[in-house]
């Protein structure tokens, strides 16, 4: 067997990722894996790239989190369906371990089959991160992110277009309610997040939120999370049509919506051909992005010096208490899925330079995306009270003394977000279908008899994903609706709940009374707002 079968074959990685270099190439001094003694200084270009290539890391970990692949079989030597594949005798020692370790409950530990019968799961940190064999692996310095880099990672996660929604959760609570909604998301994914940490270090060998669950309740609870995972995905891509959608009527008004979500079809779904390692340098505009909204919409509140759209004089309906009770729920999911990061938050715990500083880096993390986003929220609601619509950047376009020019730039860079983040967020369940698919053996057959056979599958199969996604977000128009989904439905439990059910699982015994009492009250008020939620948004 030679080193080419052996090595780890993922055409969609970052050059910078890739282990298989001869040695003494460029890629192994100025890649992911340098040389110690290479480059001591670092242009301001150097930095970016490494900023940016450590979040690619983490989308890649990510990703592979949602994705399974066969042992064996479908090596894409000329990226034919772009999936992941490794070799039998390249799994991870972790890996081939597990299958056959116990937890403290006696259920087998494995990451085993969980979608398809037939099919691996990737282990992102080993298996997408591993170096390959023909590069020995106790000559490579393994380069991991920063405290700053892991910082900037988890807010570029954290902060989404989630945003957007934020004035309108508090037009539908209240001042005083919308605030202890908020305190409350806050100070439970703040916790979670750490509780995270806790429960990998109960096993050394795991690696992601998958792994979390399968230590806590076996194979049942990698299926729950893998499912959960994917439904999340399908209703995030959902929610960046609808987007993309709105900013094209807001900029050219006047068009019907079924030909604005055409438009977004003709414009999104190219970007599911573009390889991860291209998507992963858009990250940056995501956050650039919202730090613009941020400024624009403090900008137009400052220079208007009356209600509405202003900051010196508060909107006089923006009331204290909600106006309509019934509508309260709907900001249950709206703010809590602007804390929705727990799914990647292993990843980066596991990708940090130092580990110690894991809780510190949440803090941070925590009181920056907290302070952007009570701006954001606070400003909205106050400058435009109980007209604020489902998008704050909706209502800009709507004040005819804001500066037209910066209020249309602000809303454009919104409108790349989708753009921007459609690709990333869709591949894994284009790549979960197109596994799912090779792993029939007729199936397999028939699409190797012909060159142009794979091809021709792939390309038909992601523009019917994209397809079906445009079809849900015609059946489900509003933004503010998917939003609140969202958040009600999985980040409450992806963040909140499930979380508080594996550390509770996993540590039981050994937690105080008080901490014990902490976790069930948590957990009793997190399930109550996310059945709340999650009816509302349906309504």
């Amino acid at each position: 067997m030679t080193d080419k079968d052996n090595s780890l074959h993922i055409p969609n990685l970052h050059p910078d990722h890739r282990g298989s270099s001869p040695e003494g190439s460029p890629s192994q001094t100025a890649g992911y894996f340098q040389d110690p003694d290479a480059q001591l200084s670092q242009s301001f270009k150097d930095r970016i790239e490494t900023f940016v290539g450590s979040y690619s890391r983490t989308s890649m970990m990510h990703m592979a989190e949602n994705v399974m692949v066969s042992e064996g079989g479908m090596t894409d030597e000329e990226d034919d369906f772009d999936a992941v594949s490794t070799h039998s005798s390249y799994l991870p020692r972790y890996q081939n371990q597990s299958t056959s370790r116990r937890n403290s409950e006696g259920t087998l530990h494995e990451r085993t089959p969980l979608l398809f019968p037939s099919l691996q799961k990737v282990d992102t940190c080993a298996s997408v991160m591993t170096v390959a064999d023909s590069y020995p692996q106790q000559h490579v310095m393994v380069k991991k992110s920063s405290f700053l880099q892991s910082i900037f990672n988890s807010i570029n996660i954290l902060i989404g277009v989630g945003i957007l929604a934020l004035p309108l959760g508090f037009k539908n609570a209240g001042w005083a309610i919308g605030l202890v909604i908020f305190v409350f998301c806050f100070g439970l994914t703040n916790y979670t997040a750490k509780l995270l940490a806790k429960c990998l270090d109960a096993d050394p060998e795991s690696r992601t939120y998958g792994d979390m669950g399968s230590l806590a309740f076996g194979v049942r609870g990698r299926v729950f999370i893998s499912f959960l995972f994917l439904t999340e995905l399908i209703t995030c891509s959902v929610a960046l049509v609808v987007l993309l959608s709105d900013g094209i009527e807001s900029l050219f008004p006047g068009h019907d919506p079924l030909f604005i979500r055409c438009i977004s079809f003709l414009i999104l779904t190219p970007t599911l051909f573009i390889p991860i390692r291209h998507l992963s340098y858009t990250s940056l505009l995501g956050i650039l992005s919202i730090f613009s909204l941020l400024a624009v919409i403090l900008y137009d509140g400052l220079s208007k010096p009356h209600a509405p759209g202003s900051l010196h004089e508060m909107a006089a309906d923006a009331s204290v208490l909600p106006e309509d009770w019934m509508a309260v729920p709907m900001s249950f999911g709206l703010i809590m899925a602007g804390f929705a990061g727990h799914a990647v938050f292993p990843t980066i715990y596991r990708d940090m330079e130092s580990p110690k500083e894991y809780k510190k880096m949440v803090n941070y993390t925590y009181i920056v995306t907290a302070l952007v986003y009570m701006t954001v929220a606070a400003s909205g609601y106050a400058m435009f009270g109980s007209a604020t619509m489902q998008e704050i950047t909706q209502n800009l376009v709507t004040i005819p003394e804001y500066n037209q020019t910066l209020n249309r730039l602000a809303v454009w860079l919104i409108a790349l977000n989708p753009i921007a983040k459609y690709g990333l967020t869709l591949n894994p369940v284009v790549l979960s279908w197109q596994i799912g698919l090779t792993s029939n053996p007729a199936i397999d057959d028939w699409l190797n008899r012909a060159a142009w056979r794979k091809p021709a599958v792939k390309s038909l199969g992601v523009i019917l994903t994209s397809a079906f996604i445009v079809v849900l977000a015609v059946l489900l128009p509003n933004f503010d609706q998917i939003m609140s989904l969202l958040g009600a439905l999985f980040s409450f439990v992806i963040s909140g709940i499930f979380p508080l059910m594996c550390h509770l699982k996993l540590f039981k015994r050994t937690m105080s009374a008080k901490e014990t009492a902490l976790t069930y009250t948590l957990l009793f008020i997190a399930s109550s707002l996310a059945f709340m939620g999650t009816v509302r948004s349906f309504i």
